[in-house]
């Protein structure tokens, strides 16, 4: 089975949500930073995706060992191996949709978008995903503006973009319109959000990390600081769903409210979220 592969380790949550029926489970994967280049690609193209796989290897085991993460020899492969096997092990788990919240590639590159839009494509499974800020805000078919949601039994789950640390006024109104509906909304984003409550839940690691890694809901500018407070304050907002700072994380953005914070795809990570109702 994919699950005894040494390459994955796992973070489990679960999230009760009342008037939820039946349990709900989900995988989550994120900053999987695919590398490729087809033969429909020029040199200077094969020679960027060479480079950027090269320093990767340095850098996603920097983040590992700071993050006091598994790294080991199963680590120590490609990206786009790291990719392939992710989608192999949703194929096997069949969770009730894949969750991946950006940076799916390294950077927005025409064989990467051919190759995610075919992968992706041929995925049998109900998914959402998100661009990063590695990624252009579209890219190929994968991604267009708007709030993408899937509806499950008592709850939504929503993809929004972040990925400029702010999101946009269109995509502002329509998470409001969502929220006054009423039903139970776990916001799948790519950039983590500050608040009050998880500095002071995770004070030593989030005094670590400046504002690259987060949008603040006192310093962002008008619309993130908007998102941040929709989040943080609306009722029918339950959970957020997010990654880019390459570390698992699970914290409090207000009392009773989870934001979980995947680690790096590329070098294992997976994190499988239960919803349930009380």
């Amino acid at each position: 089975m994919m699950m005894d592969d040494g390459f994955f380790w796992f973070r489990r949550n679960r999230l009760v949500i009342p008037g939820v029926r039946g349990e709900h489970l989900f995988m989550h994967v994120t900053d999987t930073h695919v590398n490729v280049c087809d033969e429909a690609g020029t040199d200077e193209e094969r020679e960027k995706a060479e480079k950027q796989e090269e320093m990767w290897k340095t850098f996603k085991e920097r983040f590992a060992r700071a993050n006091g993460e598994p790294y080991g020899d199963e680590q120590r492969i490609t990206t786009l191996e790291a990719f392939e096997k992710q989608l192999a092990l949703a194929e096997e788990l069949r969770p009730e949709a894949l969750l991946l919240s950006g940076d799916n590639l390294e950077y927005s590159h025409p064989a990467g978008e051919r190759y995610l839009t075919k992968r992706l494509g041929e995925y049998g499974g109900k998914l959402l995903c998100v661009p990063g800020n590695h990624e252009d805000q579209t890219f190929g078919s994968l991604w267009t503006p708007g709030v993408k949601t899937l509806d499950f039994d008592g709850f939504r789950i929503a993809a929004v973009d972040d990925s400029r640390k702010m999101v946009s006024r269109d995509d502002l109104d329509a998470l409001h319109d969502l929220c006054r509906e009423g039903i139970p909304l776990i916001v799948l984003c790519h950039i983590p959000l500050s608040t009050p409550c998880c500095r002071e839940e995770c004070k030593e690691k989030m005094t670590g990390m400046n504002d690259y890694f987060y949008i603040d809901g006192e310093t962002a500018d008008e619309l993130g600081r908007e998102f941040v407070s929709l989040c943080e304050k609306n009722d029918a907002v339950k959970a957020v769903i997010c990654g880019h700072v390459h570390g698992y994380y699970a914290m409090e953005l207000a009392p009773g409210k989870k934001q979980i914070i995947g680690s790096q795809g590329m070098a294992g990570a997976v994190h499988l979220l239960t919803v349930a109702g009380d």
